[in-house]
This record gives C-alpha cells, structure tokens and sequence, in this order.
C-alpha cells in the first residue's frame, strides 16, 4: 500500500476532527498545521503554553500537538493545567512534540500526563501513527 493511500484511509477516519497545535515557532506550526490540514482536521494554533489554555477552554480539541519549551508557559505546564481542568477525563490526547534539546526524557515527559511524544522534525506517517491510537 503506497504511503498516499495510508494517509488517504487515515483522512476518511480523522474527518471533522479538531487539533490544537502549540509551538512559540511558526515554521513547527505550518508543518504541523499543512499536514492536518491535508487530512481534514480543523485546525487551531497558539505560540505558548497560556494560549494554549485559553484556546483549549474554548474549543475542546480532539487531539493537541505540544511543543515543551516555550515562553510565557511552556508544554509541561500548559498540559498539567489542561489534565488539572479535565480531571475526570483524562482521555484528550496530548502529544509532546520536542526537538528533545530539555531537561526532561522521553519518559518523564510521559509520566508527567503526555498521551505520547514525537521527535522534531517529524514525518507525517509518524503524526498519524501516534495520533491514531487515541482517535477513531
């Protein structure tokens, strides 16, 4: 199966869903945002961790994209809140995406409530491989 077709079958099921996508740069946040796009998610994009809350409250995302250092707040802090506001839910998605250039490993990032984690500079078939495990 080619990769387009992959991602064709992933566009039909992802249809009308929404993503949060928080990077302090723009360039991360176009890749992110063209690749879901392309895949039929409404997208929705903050710079820092205390955009990210806002805009959170407000749209309750089905999946959000998080960068770890950011100004203002960055993505641990910002995900501790949304996890703190959620607390009877924990099921929202939240995926830690790094340059992995932080304190914190991979698996600190997951014991502190991150659903998963990519590496920067991702491939698409790895966006969709770790957000589908959460999506139907």
């Amino acid at each position: 199966m080619s990769q387009r077709s992959e991602h064709s079958n992933v566009s039909k099921q992802k249809k009308g869903l929404t993503a949060l996508i928080v990077d302090d740069l723009s360039i991360n946040r176009s890749v992110a945002r063209i690749i879901l796009e392309r895949n039929n998610f409404k997208i929705h994009e903050a710079k820092n961790g205390k955009e990210a809350l806002d805009r959170y409250h407000k749209l309750k995302p089905d999946v959000v994209l998080m960068d770890i250092c950011m100004p203002i707040m960055n993505g641990i802090d910002a995900m501790k809140q949304i996890r703190e506001f959620n607390k009877k839910d924990h099921t929202i998605p939240i995926i830690a995406y790094t340059s992995g250039e932080h304190d914190e490993s991979i698996s600190e990032l997951m014991d502190q409530g991150f659903s998963e984690y990519l590496l920067k500079p991702f491939k698409e078939k790895d966006l969709f491989e770790k957000i589908s495990l959460f999506l139907p």
